[in-house]
């Protein structure tokens, strides 16, 4: 087993501002906001060094009065940006990056994805990341990002369009782990056309060729992305913890 809290510093990035559903972050979730029930959910698999990157101050104030430690940022042009912010100072190897709205992200998910760098018998990794199979009634779906990878795990493309044609297709689970001085890298390159137009910032490595480890984990928990994502998650997390249930 990797030397999680050694080698491995967490960060979660969340802003108020959503599309798709408003304050998302401070939606309840069966007794805390959403950002507070992540932040616990990437506690349970054994990292000690987890951190909430925000710029909002209601934010940081829910994840303080739960326990957990939030760093202020200025402005981000997006998650990647704003976690590079929080730890320009680390001298952890390792940054591993949850996105907020991941409640019930799988454990073992986090794991291989934060291994898939520490782990010295498999080639060196830069960046990794997680997909899974999608339903294909689910491809059409903007909000399900879909990966396309090469036969060696490295990502091809990602897209909000329904790829491969017929598929089969794989969904995008929301989580990266960084080596330190990839995360600097990609958090000060330009934008490009193909990031802009589908709005998924790891387009933007690719574009400027900087790779993607993509691993295989099993189909993904739903992320909070609609209010039907929340009643769904709310529904999931009372019956993992019907104890919850009522509280707040």
């Amino acid at each position: 087993m990797f030397a999680l809290n050694d080698e491995v510093i967490v960060g979660i990035p969340a802003r108020r501002g959503s599309t798709r559903l408003a304050n998302k972050m401070l939606a309840d979730l069966c007794g805390a906001p959403v950002i507070v029930r992540t932040w616990q959910r990437v506690r349970e698999a054994g990292f000690e060094r987890v951190f909430v990157a925000t710029d909002d101050e209601e934010i940081a104030s829910v994840v303080r009065a739960a326990g957990g430690q939030a760093l202020m940022t200025g402005e981000a042009a997006n998650g990647t940006a704003r976690i590079a912010q929080a730890f320009a100072e680390s001298r952890t190897k390792i940054v591993l990056n949850v996105q907020g709205d991941e409640p019930l992200v799988a454990i073992e998910t986090l794991h291989e994805v934060a291994g898939t760098l520490l782990d010295k018998t498999r080639p060196a990794v830069a960046i990794a990341t997680a997909a899974a199979p999608l339903d294909p009634a689910e491809a059409e779906r903007p909000e399900r990002v879909k990966v396309v990878t090469a036969l060696d795990g490295q990502a091809l493309y990602f897209s909000r369009s329904a790829i491969p044609w017929g598929g089969p297709y794989r969904v995008h689970v929301g989580v990266y782990a960084f080596h330190r001085t990839a995360l600097r890298l990609v958090a000060s390159l330009d934008p490009s056309p193909i990031d802009e137009g589908e709005r998924l910032e790891q387009l933007r490595w690719m574009a400027h060729r900087v790779g993607i480890r993509v691993v295989d984990v099993a189909a993904p928990a739903p992320s909070v992305d609609t209010q039907a994502d929340l009643d769904r998650v709310r529904a999931i997390f009372a019956s993992q913890h019907p104890s919850a249930v009522g509280m707040g």
